[in-house]
C-alpha cells in the first residue's frame, strides 16, 4: 500500500499528522507525539469527529477524501482541544484532593474535560472549583461513604449471620407457579401492546426464573426456550449447575461471575451506584430490598421486568453472529437482532478470517472468537444489569415498544463494545500488514 494523497490511508496516521499540528495538548499525546488510545476513544471519536453518526470517519483505513475529513474536523476543534487539555490537568489534581479512586482517571475525566471546554472555555481563576464541583456531581458525594457504610454494616458478624439465614428463608419461601409459555410466545410472535400488557400482567417471568431452583432446573429452561425459539439454549451464564444456588451475602464468597448467583453486597453496591444520595435509603434498608429482589425469579422483583428478562432468555440462542444468519423456524424478531449484529463489518471480517487460516488479530484468535461465540451470554449480562436498574429507580417499559427498544438497545451496545476491541487490534495489525503488501 502506498501513502500517496490519493492512496488510502491508516486512519491512526491521519490522527497522527493532524493531531502533531495543535500545539497545547500534550497530557493527552502518547510519547510519539500523537493522540493516547483513550483520547481517541473517549474524546476524538465520540465527541470530536463522532462517529457514531459518521461511521465511514471510523474506518480503520481511509480513503482520500474522508482523511480529508478526519483532518478537518479534527482542527476546527483545536481551541477546544486545547482547553480540554487544560481542564484534564485541574480534574487529575483536584481528583487526589477530593481522593476519589473510582475508574481509570482517563476514562472518568477526559470526556469531562471535554465537557467543560465546551461549557467554559479555558479554565479561569475559579477552575479548581468548578473542576472539584464537576467531580462531585459525576460521583455524587457520598459514593464512596455509601460503600464504606455496606461494608461496615455486612462485616459485623451477628447481623451477616442474620442477613444469610433470611435470605435463605426467602429463597426457599419462593414457589415457581405453572409457567405460562403461551403468553411469553404470543408476545415473542407478536409484540403487540395487548401481548405485552398480558405477559407483563403475569407472574411468567417470575415462573420461569423461579423453576431454575428445581433440580433439573437448567433442562427445564432449555426445554421451554427450544419450544419457543426453535433454537437449544447455549451456557448463557446464568448458573453454575443445573439449578440456581442461593447467592452469598458478600462478595468474597462468589464461586464465579453467573448472574443469578451475584451476592447480595455485589447488588447492592450497584445500587449505590445508581442512586444519587439523597435519593438512597438507609444501607439495611437497601439490603432488605436487595434480599427480596434476590428471592424474586430471575433476581428481579417487579414481574413485568422478570418478563423482560425471560424474552431475552429465548432471544438469545438466536444471536450467533459468527454463524449467519439464523435458521428457519426462529422468531422474526430474534433473526433481525442477530442481523444486526451479523452484518457488522467486525463480524464479516472474522468469518472470513476463519474461513481461511490467517490470523485474526496479533493476538491469540481464541479470545475475540470466544466473546463473539459468547455473545448471547453477554447480551444476557448486560440486559440483565439494565433491569435491575430499573428495579431499583422504579422505572418500567411503557408498552410493546418500549420492550423492544431496550432488547435491540442491548444488542447494539453489547456489539458496539466488541467492535470496539475488534478494530483496535485490527489497527494494532494494520503497519505489519501494510509492510508486507
Amino acid at each position: 500500500m502506498t501513502t500517496g494523497s490519493s492512496e488510502p490511508r491508516l486512519r491512526s496516521a491521519v490522527l497522527t499528522r493532524a493531531w502533531e499540528r495543535i500545539d497545547g495538548v500534550e497530557v493527552l499525546s502518547s510519547a510519539d507525539g500523537g493522540p493516547l488510545t483513550r483520547t481517541i476513544k473517549k474524546i476524538i471519536d465520540p465527541l470530536v469527529i463522532r462517529t457514531a453518526a459518521r461511521p465511514r470517519l471510523g474506518r480503520p483505513v481511509l480513503d482520500a477524501i474522508a482523511a480529508a475529513e478526519v483532518t478537518e474536523l479534527l482542527l476546527a476543534d483545536a481551541d477546544r482541544l486545547r482547553a480540554t487539555a487544560a481542564w484534564f490537568t485541574h480534574l487529575k489534581r483536584q481528583r487526589r484532593a477530593l481522593r476519589i479512586t473510582a475508574g481509570n482517571v482517563q476514562d472518568v475525566c477526559f470526556p469531562l474535560a471535554y465537557e467543560l471546554a465546551t461549557g467554559f472555555g479555558p479554565p479561569g481563576p475559579e477552575a479548581a472549583e468548578t473542576a472539584s464541583a464537576a467531580l462531585r456531581d459525576l460521583h455524587g458525594e457520598g459514593g464512596t461513604a455509601g460503600v464504606d457504610q455496606l461494608a461496615g454494616y455486612l462485616a459485623d458478624p451477628r447481623i451477616s449471620a442474620d442477613l444469610t439465614r433470611e435470605l435463605e428463608r426467602r429463597w426457599h419461601a419462593e414457589t415457581a407457579p405453572d409457567q405460562d409459555i403461551a403468553r411469553l410466545k404470543s408476545f415473542v410472535d407478536e409484540l403487540s401492546d395487548p401481548a405485552w400488557r398480558a405477559l407483563a400482567g403475569s407472574a411468567a417471568g417470575h415462573a420461569f426464573g423461579l423453576a431454575l431452583r428445581q433440580p433439573d432446573g437448567a433442562r427445564a429452561l432449555n426445554k421451554t426456550v427450544q419450544e419457543i425459539s426453535g433454537l437449544p439454549a447455549p451456557d448463557l451464564g446464568l448458573q453454575r449447575g443445573d439449578r440456581t444456588a442461593v447467592p452469598p451475602l458478600n462478595r468474597r464468597d462468589e464461586s464465579g461471575a453467573e448472574l443469578l448467583e451475584r451476592s447480595v453486597e455485589r447488588r447492592v453496591r450497584a445500587t449505590l451506584r445508581r442512586l444519587p444520595p439523597d435519593e438512597r435509603a438507609p444501607v439495611a434498608d437497601l439490603v432488605d430490598d436487595e434480599l427480596a429482589r434476590a428471592a424474586a425469579g430471575f433476581g428481579l422483583s417487579v414481574p413485568a421486568l422478570a418478563a423482560c428478562f425471560a424474552l431475552g432468555v429465548v432471544l438469545a440462542p438466536a444471536l450467533r453472529p459468527l454463524d449467519g444468519a439464523a435458521p428457519a423456524g426462529v422468531p422474526e424478531f430474534a433473526r433481525q437482532l442477530n442481523a444486526q449484529v451479523a452484518r457488522e463489518g467486525y463480524v464479516l471480517h472474522a468469518r472470513r478470517a476463519l474461513a481461511a487460516a490467517t490470523p485474526l488479530t496479533p493476538r491469540p484468535d481464541a479470545a475475540l472468537l470466544r466473546d463473539l461465540r459468547e455473545f448471547a451470554k453477554q447480551f444476557l449480562s448486560r440486559l440483565w444489569v439494565r433491569l435491575h436498574g430499573f428495579d431499583v429507580r422504579g422505572d418500567l417499559p411503557a408498552d410493546a415498544a418500549d420492550v423492544r427498544d431496550l432488547v435491540t438497545g442491548v444488542v447494539r451496545s453489547t456489539s458496539l463494545d466488541l467492535r470496539t476491541k475488534v478494530r483496535r487490534a485490527l489497527v494494532a495489525r494494520l503497519p505489519r500488514l501494510e509492510a508486507v503488501s
